[in-house]
C-alpha cells in the first residue's frame, strides 16, 4: 500500500474519531454549577467516605486509601469552640456550625488530622470550612483558614465534595475503592457531570 493511500485512510479515521468523540460542555468548574439543583441533607454525609477520585484543571486520578469522617457537633462542643477561639473569628455564625470533618478518618489511627468545622451557608449542601490550626500555633486572624466548599451525593451513593477554593472534585463511597472497574465507572461518572473543557 502506498504511504499517501496510508496517510489518506489514516486521516479518514482521525476525522471519524473526532466527529464521534463527546463534545466537551462549557460548564465551568465552580461551586454555583455544582450545587445547582442540590437537594442535600447534612445528615446525608454523616459517617466514613473514602476517596475514590480526585480532579481539578491540572489532576484527574484516582483515589489513594484516604478516607475523611464527619460527625455532628454536640452543642458543648460548638459552645466550648467559640469560648475558645471565637474572639479570633469573624463572621461566624456559631449556631449554623454543624459538622466536623476529619481528614484522615478516625480508622486510619493517624497521629496527625487535620479538623474542619463546617458552618452551613444559605443553600443546600453549601458550608464554609474552619480550619483548626495545630494545637500548638499562636491564636491570630490569620490562622484560621476558611472556604467554601459544596456537597451533593451522586447517583444516591457517592458524596461529591467540592473545594470552591482549588476549585477540585473529590467523589468519595463508604467504601475504599477495590476493582479497576469500579475506577472506570467513577471516570465516566465524572465525566457526565464535570466534562473537562476544551
Amino acid at each position: 500500500m502506498s504511504s499517501i493511500l496510508r496517510l489518506s485512510i489514516l486521516a479518514i479515521i482521525c476525522l471519524q474519531l473526532a466527529k464521534a468523540a463527546p463534545k466537551s460542555s462549557n460548564k465551568q468548574h465552580n461551586c454555583q454549577e455544582f450545587s445547582k439543583n442540590v437537594t442535600f441533607k447534612d445528615s446525608e454525609a454523616i459517617g466514613i467516605w473514602h476517596l475514590l477520585h480526585v480532579r481539578n484543571e491540572k489532576l484527574n486520578s484516582s483515589g489513594e486509601s484516604y478516607c475523611v469522617e464527619f460527625t455532628n457537633i454536640a452543642a458543648e462542643e460548638r459552645k466550648n469552640l467559640e469560648e475558645r477561639i471565637g474572639k479570633y473569628i469573624e463572621n461566624l455564625k456559631w449556631d449554623n456550625l454543624l459538622m466536623k470533618m476529619q481528614i484522615p478518618c478516625s480508622i486510619m489511627k493517624s497521629n496527625r488530622t487535620r479538623d474542619y468545622y463546617l458552618e452551613k451557608l444559605e443553600g443546600e449542601g453549601s458550608y464554609r470550612t474552619l480550619q483548626m490550626p495545630p494545637p500548638t500555633a499562636k491564636l491570630d486572624l490569620a490562622e484560621f483558614h476558611r472556604y467554601q466548599m459544596r456537597l451533593k451525593l451522586v447517583e444516591n451513593q457517592y458524596l461529591a465534595m467540592m473545594d470552591c477554593h482549588e476549585k477540585f472534585v473529590f467523589i468519595l463511597a463508604k467504601q475504599p475503592p477495590t476493582s479497576k472497574d469500579l475506577d472506570e465507572r467513577i471516570k465516566k461518572i465524572i465525566d457526565a457531570y464535570w466534562p473537562e473543557e476544551n
